[in-house]
């Protein structure tokens, strides 16, 4: 998303796509407005994220966002929909544990980490799964996967959700 689109910015043409689940039908929802994102970086340790307003609710409920920071150690889950090995058209939900760490072992000498990435160990993450949502152990969102180590190498990096995050929790 270009970065001059941000903060307000418009969405023309972009649509999310929920898929069939728990007996809900599959569904399609217009992007209204970008009510934030950040601002773009080189750096793989820079946040990656982008505040959507959509044009109307969605029919399932939403996910309960978690507030304050996940402590290093914390087990966290990510979600993501993944290609079957086997099979390329046939997509999954899966689920995988993940052990949060700060990410001061990934700067260089003397670089300050950013406060709102945090590595994802013990996880692999595949390629795809950017913006898949981590949740914490009560199911709540806490941030967003945007990035991966090399190929087999077990981490992910995510973005923590800007804080505070204005919502409307109904």
């Amino acid at each position: 998303m270009a970065w001059e689109l941000a903060n307000g910015g418009r969405c023309d043409g972009l649509w999310l796509g929920f898929a069939q689940s728990d007996g809900r039908p599959a569904e399609w929802l217009e992007c209204e407005r970008i009510e934030s994102a950040s601002r773009p970086s080189p750096s793989l340790l820079s946040p990656d994220y982008a505040v959507l307003k959509l044009n109307r609710d969605a029919s399932r409920p939403a996910i309960p966002i978690g507030e304050r920071d996940v402590p290093s150690g914390e087990v966290v889950r990510v979600l993501s929909v993944t290609a079957d090995r086997f099979y390329d058209d046939v997509h999954q939900v899966r689920s995988r544990r993940c052990i949060v760490d700060n990410n001061d072992r990934l700067v260089s000498s003397g670089e300050v980490p950013s406060a709102s990435i945090r590595v994802l160990s013990s996880c692999p993450i595949r390629q795809g799964s950017s913006g898949a949502p981590v949740l914490d152990v009560r199911g709540r969102l806490r941030g967003l996967v945007h990035a991966a180590g090399p190929p087999y190498f077990a981490f992910g990096l995510m973005t923590l959700l800007p804080q505070p995050v204005d919502r409307d929790d109904g």
